[in-house]
Order: C-alpha cells, then structure tokens, then sequence
C-alpha cells in the first residue's frame, strides 16, 4: 500500500510556479490500436514485475483530435494518431509550452503504477492556456524520458 502527501513546494518547485516544458522528438514503434486510441510503445519506462498493477509497455494516445483527453497529454504524435499502423513507427514529442504548478505529491513509498521507475515526487501540472481545474497532467520527478523543464516565474 503506498500513500501520496500534497505538499506546497518540493526541491526548486512550488504550487504556482510556472514552468517551461518540452520533450525532445523520439521515434517509436506503433504498438496497437484500441477502441478511441493508438498505442505507441514507451522506452522509458519497464514493466514492474512486482507491481500490483499491470501495465503493458505503451502510452496511449485519442483518436480523436477534440477529445478532452489531449489536455492530459503533453506528447504529441506525427503523424497524426489516425495515420498511424501498427507495426509502423512515428515520432513522439512535447512541443514547447507553459504549464503551472497545481499540485505536488511526494508518494512514500514510491507510486506504484505498474511500471519502473515508480514515481517518487509528481509535479502536477496544467497548460497555462487551460483554465479547466479538471485538466493537466503528472510529471515524475524521477522519469527517465527526454522531457525538459525550466522554471519561468517563482511564485512567492
């Protein structure tokens, strides 16, 4: 059983702050479509094989390009998610942007979400060009994919 703890700042970050995020393009293997998504496979992470959760190597990405989930998701695909094949590859990366700090969850003992490394310290962020509380997405401080931050204004 593991627990999370909200806290205001860890490290150099804290709630408010707004921070620079992109990740650098990578090709990847087109794993498999589901019902309203594609799968891609995701090198970064490894299947925790004592976890109590299951996950099965892939990060999945809508179908459909108004789909309120791509608020959730940094990465973007090219080409487009309904362009790609199975067994094909695509490129994979975050486009430059603005996010804030809404969150911060520091997990003792580390999150387990079927994968390896287990997140220790999530930063959870939404675009600054979103104002739906109900958005955003979670940035392991411990992640091994090729996403960059930058702090760009310190709150206070």
């Amino acid at each position: 059983m593991w627990w999370h703890e909200p806290v205001i700042e860890h490290g150099p970050y804290r709630v408010g702050d707004i921070l620079a995020v992109d990740g650098e393009p990578f090709e990847t293997r087109v794993s498999h479509w589901a019902a309203t998504r594609v799968c891609v496979d995701w090198p970064w992470r490894r299947i925790d094989p004592d976890s109590a959760n299951s996950w099965d190597g892939t990060c999945s990405f809508p179908l459909d390009a108004d789909d309120w989930d791509w608020a959730n998701i940094p990465w973007r695909t090219d080409p487009d998610p309904l362009d790609l094949v199975p067994g094909g590859t695509c490129i994979v990366g975050i486009e430059p942007m603005e996010v804030v700090v809404v969150e911060i969850l520091v997990h003792d003992p580390p999150a387990d979400y079927g994968y390896l490394p287990r997140p220790d310290v999530e930063l959870i962020v939404r675009p600054t060009t979103i104002t739906d509380p109900e958005t955003g997405f979670a940035i392991s401080l411990n992640r091994t994919d090729p996403l960059t931050i930058s702090q760009r204004s310190v709150r206070p």
